[in-house]
């Protein structure tokens, strides 16, 4: 496989693996949100790991297994346990993002976060050979593209992973008899992929994150934009990157000084860091929904 080479020396991918290494390249970060984003009032906990790559997946899954929600519907002669997020779906997305992470990025790291309603994992780099996609729920029609082929043959080698490329429907598979509002899904930017798995045990499912039509006194020296920025963070938090991709428009300096800063500065955006990155939300003292 290339894992080392005729001299006996380790190859880049093979060092991942070894029970010694301390780098920062498989860094991960887990968080427990108490609401539905990351611009949630309160912050349960986030824990940071770094080892090698055989660690890093015992670390995700103990991490969600021993936080997530569990419950049991009473049927005629028995009853069912749910767990939050199925065994093997759980195991597949953390594999994925194990497998197709980009471990180039310096200073990034996978991150598994926890909300109300959903597990999101997401990992550093986009889809191999920089394709983008929108929420997407058929995830049987993406094609799987190895970027690490040394350490997906590692994990086929050690069953973990199968050759063919199925994780996305084993995925699918085990949320087959769910509602509409359960249903997984995935999407991708320039610089990281995301599985998301919904809580089977919150009966509401995802919640909606459809852009809501706000009304709001106008802002003081406000743009065009305002109306677009705080209906895309009502509901969820988002990176200046994101909000200015979502309204098709540069990231510029203007951009972030001239509408996301004074949003901020008149408190109708709220900004909150988590790591390096910055998320804005709108504040709902500010806006009410038309």
């Amino acid at each position: 496989m290339g894992f080392f080479n005729e001299e006996g020396y380790l190859a880049n991918g093979a060092l991942l693996f070894s029970d010694t290494y301390d780098g920062k390249k498989t860094s991960v970060q887990c968080s427990v949100f108490s609401g539905f984003t990351k611009g949630s009032n309160r912050i349960v906990t986030v824990n940071r790991f770094e080892g090698n790559l055989v660690d890093s997946v015992h670390y995700m899954l103990e991490f969600v297994e021993q936080r997530m929600n569990h419950t049991m519907i009473k049927e005629e002669n028995h009853r069912k346990n749910i767990d939050a997020f199925p065994s093997r779906a759980l195991f597949e997305a953390v594999i994925n993002a194990i497998a197709h992470r980009d471990y180039y990025l310096d200073g990034t790291q996978i991150q598994v976060d926890l909300f109300r309603d959903r597990l999101e994992i997401s990992s550093p780099g986009s889809f191999y050979q920089g394709e983008q996609l929108a929420k997407t729920y058929d995830l049987s029609s993406i094609l799987s593209k190895r970027r690490n082929e040394l350490i997906a043959s590692v994990l086929v080698l050690c069953n973990a992973m199968e050759a063919a490329g199925t994780g996305f429907d084993k995925i699918m598979l085990e949320y087959r008899d769910t509602n509409r509002k359960h249903r997984p899904y995935i999407f991708s930017s320039s610089d990281h992929f995301t599985i998301v798995l919904p809580d089977l045990t919150y009966s509401e499912g995802i919640v909606d994150d459809a852009t809501p039509r706000l009304s709001f006194v106008p802002v003081e020296n406000g743009t065009r934009y305002d109306q677009k920025v705080l209906g895309f963070c009502f509901y969820r938090a988002h990176k200046i990157s994101e909000i200015a991709k979502f309204l098709g428009i540069s990231d510029s300096t203007y951009f972030r000084k001239n509408v996301i800063g004074n949003l901020e500065r008149q408190n109708y955006l709220i900004g909150s860091k988590l790591g390096r990155a910055k998320y804005f939300r709108t504040n709902p003292e500010m806006v009410a929904l038309e």
